[in-house]
């Protein structure tokens, strides 16, 4: 059938009208470096991003003595993605300065894809804004190392050092503002049996460990506002054929508020809240993630409920390392509506442990048989050691950096350049006290005389005058 005049015209006009609305509503950070290391053009990405040579770009400045551009062997197997093509290699202190327009926390990722052996072999320690991000880091397979940090400085400082006798390296680097509702700074702390609540995470440097989407496929770049994946859960479930649960997918619109600056697609994209496993009222499952010991984390666990046919008809229990966090959760009474994304923050200390677990059980305060509670992603994130970083204090080489990106440069620069003159005026005393000391030596000092001026007035002068007879 033959369509009629004009609605060719029209249907570009709908099209144009929803890419726009499209564009408006996709995440533009403030700041926004996209670096590609070492490469000498663009590298164009899937989801559209443009990552730029890290040679003549205005807004970011490269210091470094000694640098190389290595490349792969021509057997080797074609990168998996343009930002593996090329790295950028420092065999001694290097830092990248990047211009900073809006001060808060900001997204860093590092990608590190070592296609040689000496990549592969190096290790170095990598630190930013005063934190150390890696201490003692090898990339022996391809990773990438995503931060979330608090920036309050004009220009951030990323500074890669290695260690003696070894090499630094990074394929591609991003830097952008983080939207507020990312950060939290209340969350539940699970110490013991001890379940209290804590503050201050806001100041915190967060490394991501684990993003799962629970019942779901695995979410790319592509389908994400801030361009992160998270991946299937399958491999993290302890007890895969627990009875009582259920997996679900949700092919509905999910419901976030209207002009909420707490729940938005930054926060979790819908892909990652259409999808969840259930258990029944006698039933629960166990998802298990290996982690560093002697660290403390935080667990987001997202939760839309998308099972129930009403409200008001679930109530389960929420685990964390073993420990009850929540009892009786009623997610109907927390968000007052259904397909509504919600998540709870947890941080735990795990000493000795290197493994967390998280959990969700029935309650009994639901109805026998029936769902009583579900989860739809997971999120494990370490949290710095101390004030210094994620392993340890900043270290003193890393820390210049640091103390030049903070302002303090300038300072520095004065006290070394008051250091200088000081020590000059020290040698220029110590000049004239020897050269007093010689002429003493060889009987002649500086004497004052009174001299007849000639018109019978006496004038005073300083004269050099022998002090003894050698004639």
């Amino acid at each position: 059938m033959a369509s009629s005049p004009g609605s060719t015209p029209l249907a570009a006009l709908l099209l144009l009208a929803l890419f726009s609305a499209s564009a408006a509503s996709r995440f533009a950070p403030v700041d926004n470096h996209l670096i590609a290391c070492g490469a000498t053009g663009p590298a164009v990405l899937p989801d559209g991003r443009r990552f730029i040579p890290d040679t003549g770009c205005a807004s970011m400045r490269l210091r470094s003595e000694s640098s190389t551009l290595p490349t792969a062997a021509p057997n080797a197997p074609a990168a998996p993605s343009p930002l593996h093509a090329a790295a950028r290699v420092f065999s001694c202190h290097a830092s990248y300065d990047l211009a900073i327009r809006r001060r808060g926390h900001h997204v860093l990722r590092l990608h590190f894809y070592p296609f040689d052996a000496t990549l592969a072999s190096a290790r170095f320690h990598v630190g930013a804004g005063g934190f150390l991000l890696l201490h003692n880091f090898t990339a022996s397979s391809p990773v990438v190392k995503e931060f979330l940090l608090p920036v309050d400085t004009d220009v951030l400082a990323l500074t890669f050092v290695p260690e003696a006798g070894s090499a630094a390296f990074v394929n591609a680097i991003e830097l952008f503002s983080a939207p507020e509702e990312l950060v939290g700074d209340i969350g539940t702390l699970v110490d013991g049996d001890d379940i209290i609540q804590t503050d201050g995470l806001s100041s915190q440097v967060f490394e991501t460990l684990y993003r799962i989407n629970v019942a779901g496929h695995k979410v790319t770049p592509f389908n994400d506002t801030l361009w992160r994946t998270w991946v299937n859960d399958e491999g993290f479930l302890v007890n895969k054929e627990s009875s009582g649960s259920k997996a679900w997918s949700f092919g509905g619109r999910i419901a976030y508020p209207k002009g909420s600056k707490l729940m938005t697609r930054e926060v979790a994209p819908d892909n990652v809240y259409n999808s969840a496993r259930s258990v029944n009222s006698e039933g629960n499952l166990t998802w298990a993630f290996p982690v560093p010991a002697g660290n403390m984390y935080l667990v987001r666990m997202h939760f839309c409920d998308i099972v129930s046919k009403a409200l008001y008809q679930l109530y389960f229990n929420i685990y964390v390392n073993g420990r009850q966090a929540v009892k009786d959760f009623d997610i109907s009474g927390t968000t007052g509506y259904l397909a509504y994304p919600y998540y709870i923050d947890f941080v735990v200390d795990l000493e000795d442990e290197g493994l967390l677990e998280v959990a969700i059980g029935g309650s009994n305060m639901s109805r026998a048989g029936e769902v009583s509670g579900f989860l739809n992603a997971v999120e494990i994130m370490r949290m710095n050691q101390t004030g210094g970083g994620m392993d340890g204090d900043f270290p003193a080489i890393l820390d210049m950096d640091y103390l030049f990106s903070k302002g303090i440069g300038e300072f520095a620069r004065s006290l070394l350049c008051g250091l200088l003159f000081a020590g000059l005026f020290l040698v220029l005393v110590t000049l004239v006290v020897r050269l007093r000391t010689e002429l003493k030596n060889n009987g002649t000092l500086w004497s004052r005389q009174s001299m007849d001026s000639g018109d019978g007035k006496l004038a005073r002068a300083y004269q050099l005058v022998p002090t003894k007879t050698d004639y």
